[in-house]
């Protein structure tokens, strides 16, 4: 008889993950601690991806071909935008986050992908036509890009050759989001996976709170 690993319920993993956000906002801010943290980006990314998962219950063929595409153009895009500047403007990634691939770090394939689930099941509640929803969906990831450019910068993930990040940037992130959550639309995987939606609160409430703290910190 096989013994089967019990998963713990979803309200502890969000306990766990509200102190672990908790724990990384203290860890960013306190200066000695600052290095520790900032070489974790890429594992904290990962476990996202993976508690996310892990509550998924229907894996059907349609859901893992439509994650294969998701992740593989994601990062595409990405290496598509640090060779010739289209469609995101002019950037380059450090070594930071790990491992790259011509430059590019393979994580953000799994980043592009944990934002379009989140995004695809806070918008299934929206009573609306699934363009609309996605719509919503493209919004909500151009507004957690918003608060993520300046971490990322701050932090040194990402290097933009201009002062400022680019609208181009923006307007990429809207597009590339709208298309790849109308694609988990047509695909229809299930959507009670709530987790997404603390995640993506609690990354974004993460984002949001570091960036404004530095900027008090610093006047």
């Amino acid at each position: 008889m096989q013994a089967r690993i019990k998963i713990p319920e979803q309200d502890k993993i969000r306990s766990f993950l509200m102190s672990y956000y908790i724990i990384g906002f203290a860890g960013f801010v306190i200066g000695p601690s600052y290095v520790i943290f900032r070489q974790l980006i890429s594992f904290s990314i990962l476990l996202s991806v993976i508690l996310l998962l892990l509550y998924h219950k229907n894996w059907t063929r349609k859901f893992i071909i439509t994650s294969i595409i998701i992740f593989t153009f994601g990062w595409l895009i990405e290496l598509i935008g640090t060779k010739t500047g289209f469609p995101f403007g002019d950037y380059y990634y450090t070594r930071l986050l790990v491992p790259l691939i011509a430059g590019v770090p393979l994580i953000l394939g799994l980043n592009w992908l944990f934002l379009v689930y989140c995004s695809f099941i806070i918008t299934s509640y929206i009573p609306a036509a699934n363009t609309v929803r996605a719509l919503v969906g493209a919004l909500l990831m151009t507004g957690y890009d918003l608060l993520l450019e300046p971490f990322a910068i701050h932090t040194g993930m990402w290097v933009w050759s201009a002062e400022k990040v680019p609208l181009t940037n923006y307007i990429a992130w809207f597009v590339a989001s709208f298309i790849f959550i109308r694609l988990m639309y047509i695909n229809k995987p299930e959507k009670q996976n709530r987790l997404g939606i603390f995640l993506f609160i609690y990354q974004a409430g993460f984002f949001g709170s570091l960036v404004l703290t530095w900027k008090l910190l610093s006047l």
